[in-house]
């Protein structure tokens, strides 16, 4: 069931009983107005009666009482009452119970059963003058009053009615108008889950569907962002790996097919014989010579692929050589490295992520910084009050140079920084750069240390 459904459920089940709750009580005031008012009329009417009767013994006039008896009969027709005059000669005999008046009220008969009173009686007792015992009955009659009250009830309930329906009509509409955009999130989400990203959503008139409506759009806006960086790096990564395979087949037709060929070559001439020995000691030399050329250049290309010395040594001799061999092929920069810690348990992820952050860095000073300087720092950062967490150290690898540097903009648009920043994201580190222009550049990375 939808959300719209649900609430329109809910609403309807709230108005209904808001309408059972009123019409109770509704009908349990009328019932006691018409019970006070029934109940009131009777006890004025038997206190007009005392008056009556007192002032008849006061008089002692002859023919009083036939004449007050006869006036008292008359009231039989009063509203809302009905009067007998019963009379007996014995004490000792009783006067029937009287039957209970019907009600005839112009109301339906379930809304007079429910308002009904209890039969409401009073009897006056007294002898007259020719020694019998009269009996003023009084009962009242509520057929009148229940009409009345049915009348203002009835408008009363037909109001509360055509409140209740016209305010689960507005709110019905309230809610599928309110409700409707619900349907356009879900479109956007169902699109996004398929990939489309570019989809957008307008401005609600409900400031809460708003708020969801910007929270979507940088959503998507965001992972539009990343899926064309990733694009980006991928096809970035292809032609790096094109590259790379483009320049190891060259070293391997230049350099070690010369030298293989060469090697035959010699090898052949002295398998062919007739030379003499200091000929073939030449020879031999040479074929040992293209041998440490073709070792040299294979050793060239395996640290290109991996550094041996990384798994051999560690990160920071590693490092040292990489600096070492930067700081002579390029004299007119120099490298400073510096480092402070134990790096030796390391795993193997953090390790390469490191060395290859340096390298792209380094290569990234060739090409745009200018510098003449280049500063790396490597630190152990430990915390004593940390000591029971999962991670109470991490590595800070600092990178400065006093180049050219650039603005924030670029920062983003490079394709290096994404290169980095997914190194660093894989490991769950962090990495800032900041630069400005003529500032240099100065890249601070932090890298959580996990220990068993």
């Amino acid at each position: 069931m939808s959300l719209g459904a649900r609430l329109s459920l809910l609403i309807t089940l709230l108005f209904v009983l808001i309408l059972i709750g009123g019409s109770v009580f509704v009908f349990d005031n009328a019932r006691r107005a018409i019970h006070n008012e029934v109940h009131s009329a009777a006890r004025f009417t038997l206190q007009l009666i005392e008056i009556a009767l007192s002032t008849m013994d006061v008089s002692g006039q002859p023919g009083m009482e036939e004449q007050l008896l006869t006036r008292i009969s008359e009231l039989d027709t009063a509203r809302h009452m009905e009067i007998r005059i019963l009379k007996r000669m014995n004490i000792d005999n009783r006067f029937p119970v009287s039957p209970r008046i019907p009600v005839h009220a112009d109301a339906p008969d379930w809304f007079v059963g429910l308002v009904k009173p209890e039969v409401i009686e009073y009897r006056r007792a007294f002898n007259t003058s020719d020694n019998r015992i009269t009996e003023i009955v009084i009962r009242a009659d509520p057929s009148d009053e229940i009409t009345e009250v049915w009348q203002d009830t009835k408008n009363i309930i037909v109001m509360f009615v055509v409140f209740v329906i016209m305010s689960i009509v507005i709110v019905y509409y309230t809610l599928g108008h309110g409700l409707a955009p619900i349907a356009e999130i879900l479109k956007g989400l169902d699109g996004i889950e398929h990939g489309d990203y570019r989809l957008r959503l307008p401005h609600f008139k409900l400031a809460e569907l708003t708020k969801i409506s910007d929270k979507f759009n940088l959503m998507a806006e965001v992972l539009e962002k990343t899926r064309e960086e990733n694009r980006a790096l991928t096809q970035k990564s292809l032609a790096i790996q094109e590259r790379e395979r483009q320049n190891l087949a060259h070293e391997l037709h230049d350099e070690l097919g010369q030298s293989i060929t060469a090697i035959k070559a010699v090898a052949t001439s002295i398998g062919h014989g007739g030379q003499e020995v200091s000929s073939i000691r030449d020879s031999v030399d040479t074929i040992i010579d293209v041998s440490n050329h073709m070792y040299s250049v294979a050793r060239s290309m395996m640290r290109r692929l991996r550094p041996a010395v990384l798994d051999e040594f560690g990160l920071v001799t590693a490092l040292q050589d990489m600096v070492d061999d930067w700081n002579t092929v390029h004299e007119e920069v120099f490298c400073e490295f510096s480092f402070n810690g134990n790096f030796e348990q390391l795993d193997e992820d953090i390790k390469i992520s490191v060395y290859r952050i340096v390298q792209e860095s380094l290569t990234n000073v060739i090409k745009h910084a200018g510098a003449s300087k280049v500063t790396i720092e490597l630190d152990e950062i430990r915390n004593a009050e940390v000591e029971q967490e999962i991670f109470p150290c991490h590595l800070r690898l600092k990178i400065t140079d006093n180049g050219v540097g650039f603005s924030d903009r670029r920062i983003k648009r490079g394709l290096g920084f994404l290169g980095m920043c997914e190194r660093i994201d894989a490991i769950g580190g962090s990495i800032a750069i900041e630069s400005r222009p003529g500032q240099g550049v100065a890249i601070n990375i932090s890298i959580p240390v996990r220990v068993e």
